[in-house]
């Protein structure tokens, strides 16, 4: 409703009122016309001032509206409405935070350094993998030069790429380290080990033989054997020992420090035939049965005879190779040959089966 004007205070009507700009605003219906804009003071109001909206419900004065449009214009002013500073990030602050995302990302992807140089170096040398090996070593220069930068993306691109290299960059893990070792395993695990290791070898027998065989006598005194009974008794007359020929014993005296030549004493014969147990004594040759010859008493007219012992070859492998070498040199000997050929002969198998076993 609309309050009744004070007597004798006069109030400008909306025709006097110019209106805002751009909008044009029309005046109510009257329901009369009024010669005059001022209003004759009364203690009612006028019916006509009920009749000024045609709704029934109370409309808004023309210096209401007016003044309610003047507030619903923006102001072309900037506002200075408070806002959250942490919604709206200036450029410096949006550049460190996106200097920290890569720092993080680069702490990140250090774990990959190491095994990103074990793979560099693993194919190096395959011309296949040019292009890998490439990005790879730019890979590292970025991860570890500081001066090497590159966009947040691509980086975040390498860490897929080194997420696929996972498996084939694995660091095998390393076996938990050994609890103390024993007495027994610190004296016989290297012993051990040494025999893993050169248990094929031609030399194997021959070095566990000149190695423990001083130890075990010491230990264990030499070895019990049965005593040798000669098939034949033995005369003591001096007139009726055996005599070695002159010929022989010069020959045997010129021969090689390395041939150790003895006479049998299972043997004894009165016919003149010297029966002679030759070994050989070399350090780079294995140790091999030894040569038994019987020299006849008119040698060097006759040559001496190999007493052949094929059972003792049969031992291993490499003695039956020696065996095969030293049957198959005899046979292209002349037929009359010397004490020192036939050693000669056996030392040259030897050593031939020891080219062909290695």
């Amino acid at each position: 409703m609309l309050s009744s004007p004070s007597p004798g205070q006069q109030v400008q009507t909306p025709q006097s009122m110019s209106p805002p700009p751009q909008q044009s605003v029309s005046p109510p219906p009257q329901p009369s016309p009024q010669p005059n804009s001022n209003v004759s003071p009364g203690p009612a109001p006028s019916p006509s001032s009920f009749l000024l909206s045609p709704s029934p419900q109370p409309s808004q004065s023309p210096v209401t509206a007016h003044t309610l449009q003047n507030f619903s214009v923006p102001s072309p002013g900037p506002l200075n409405t408070p806002v959250n500073s942490s919604s709206v990030m200036s450029p410096a602050g949006s550049s460190l935070a996106e200097e920290q995302q890569y720092l993080d990302k680069l702490t990140q992807l250090s774990k990959y350094i190491e095994p990103l140089r074990r793979m560099i170096n693993k194919i190096d040398k395959n011309e296949d993998r040019k292009k890998d090996l490439s990005m790879m070593k730019s890979l590292l220069e970025i991860l570890t030069d500081p001066s090497k930068r590159c966009p947040l993306e691509t980086l975040q691109k390498y860490e897929i790429a080194l997420e696929n290299l996972e498996n084939d960059m694995a660091v095998p893990t390393p076996p938990p380290p050994p609890g103390p070792p024993t007495k027994q395993q610190s004296l016989c695990q290297p012993l051990l080990d040494a025999v893993l290791a050169n248990i094929h070898s031609p030399f194997f027998n021959h070095s566990l033989r000149h190695t423990f065989m001083p130890a075990m006598t010491a230990i264990h005194g030499p070895p019990i054997t049965a005593p040798v009974v000669c098939t034949r008794k033995r005369k003591l007359e001096e007139d009726e020992q055996q005599s070695i020929p002159n010929v022989l014993q010069g020959e045997v005296a010129r021969l090689d420090s390395r041939f150790l030549v003895n006479l049998d004493p299972s043997h004894c014969s009165n016919n003149g035939t010297v029966h002679l147990i030759c070994r050989l004594n070399d350090k780079d040759l294995p140790s091999v049965p030894p040569l038994e010859l019987s020299v006849p008493a008119d040698y060097p007219a006759q040559s001496p005879l190999w007493i052949d012992r094929q059972w003792q070859y049969d031992a291993s492998p490499f003695l039956q190779l020696v065996y095969q070498y030293l049957t198959s040199k005899l046979l292209k000997l002349p037929d009359k040959h010397s004490v020192t050929a036939l050693l000669h002969i056996w030392a040259e198998s030897i050593h031939q089966a020891c080219l062909s076993a290695t």
